[in-house]
C-alpha cells in the first residue's frame, strides 16, 4: 500500500508508545494525536490518551492537566518548534531579533513545563530544512537538558521528521542520525540540516514502512476519531482508498 509523509511519521511515532503510558497531546498537533490513537488501537490498549481540545477532555481547562504533569503523572508529550537546534532545544517565539523579529510566533504555551516534566518527550517537525534546524536558535523557548543539580525527570527521546529520526547522542547529547525514511540517504539529511550531526557509531537503519494493518486502522478508526478535532487533517492529511490506486 502507498503512504504519504504524514502516515510514515504517525506510524513511526506510534511504535514508540507503550501500553499503560499516560500520553498528552497539545494543541494543533494532528500527527501526534493520530500516533497516540493508533498506538492505543494497535498495541497500547491500556494507554491513557489526552488530546487538548477533545470533546471529552477530562480536565478543567489546562491547569489540571499541568498539575497532573507536575505530580509526575504524564509519561509522554510531543513538542515541535519553528527551530530545533543541534541539542534538541526549541524556539517557539521569534524568527530573527527578539525586539524586531522577521516573524513573531505564538510562544511557548507551556512548552517549558512540558519539556522538564514529561518523562519522555518526542519532538516532531513536518518539514526538514536547514532553516528549521539551525546550529543556534534565534530564541530558546525550552531546552532539552539541564544542569546536574536541577530536578528534571523528563528526557528527549528523539526528533521525528519526514526524512528520518534524530536522537541525542550518549556523549554530550548532540543530535545524531538514528533512522532514515525509506528511500532517503544519510547525506541528503545532512544537507538539509543546518548543523553538523554528531557521529553515530551505529549506522542509521531504514524505518519499516507502514504495514497494511497500521494504514487500515489509521485511515478508518483513527480518522473517525480525528474528524471532530482535526477535520481538515482527517480529510486531506491521510490517504484515501482512491488515492492508493
Amino acid at each position: 500500500m502507498s503512504y504519504n509523509h504524514n502516515e510514515l511519521m504517525i506510524c513511526a511515532l506510534a511504535r514508540e508508545l507503550k501500553d499503560g503510558e499516560v500520553i498528552g497531546v497539545g494543541n494543533n498537533s494532528p500527527i501526534p494525536a493520530a500516533a497516540s490513537l493508533l498506538a492505543k488501537e494497535l498495541h497500547a490498549p491500556n494507554a491513557e490518551v489526552y488530546v487538548m481540545g477533545q470533546a471529552d477532555w477530562p480536565f478543567e481547562g489546562t491547569k489540571e492537566f499541568f498539575d497532573l504533569m507536575q505530580r509526575g503523572g504524564v509519561d509522554v508529550f510531543f513538542l515541535s518548534g519553528a527551530q530545533i537546534d543541534a541539542y534538541g532545544n526549541i524556539n517557539l517565539h521569534v524568527i530573527g531579533d527578539y525586539d524586531s523579529p522577521k516573524v513573531r510566533l505564538p510562544g511557548g504555551a507551556g512548552a517549558s513545563v512540558v519539556y522538564f516534566l514529561s518523562k519522555r518527550t518526542f519532538l516532531f517537525k513536518t518539514d526538514h530544512t536547514p532553516q528549521g534546524f539551525p546550529e543556534q536558535l534565534d530564541f530558546k523557548t525550552s531546552v532539552s537538558s539541564s544542569a546536574a543539580d536541577v530536578d528534571r525527570p523528563g528526557r528527549l527521546e528523539g526528533v521525528f521528521t519526514p526524512l528520518g529520526i534524530l536522537r541525542p547522542s550518549s556523549y554530550g547529547g548532540r543530535l545524531q542520525l538514528s533512522a532514515l525514511a525509506p528511500g532517503i540517504e544519510a547525506d541528503y539529511i545532512q544537507q538539509n540540516t543546518g548543523f553538523e550531526l554528531a557521529l553515530n557509531p551505529e549506522p542509521p537503519f531504514t524505518l519499516e514502512e507502514p504495514t497494511v494493518e497500521e494504514l487500515s486502522i489509521l485511515r478508518n478508526q483513527v480518522r473517525e476519531q480525528l474528524k471532530e478535532l482535526y477535520p481538515e487533517f482527517a480529510s486531506t492529511g491521510l490517504l484515501h482508498t482512491q488515492d492508493q490506486q
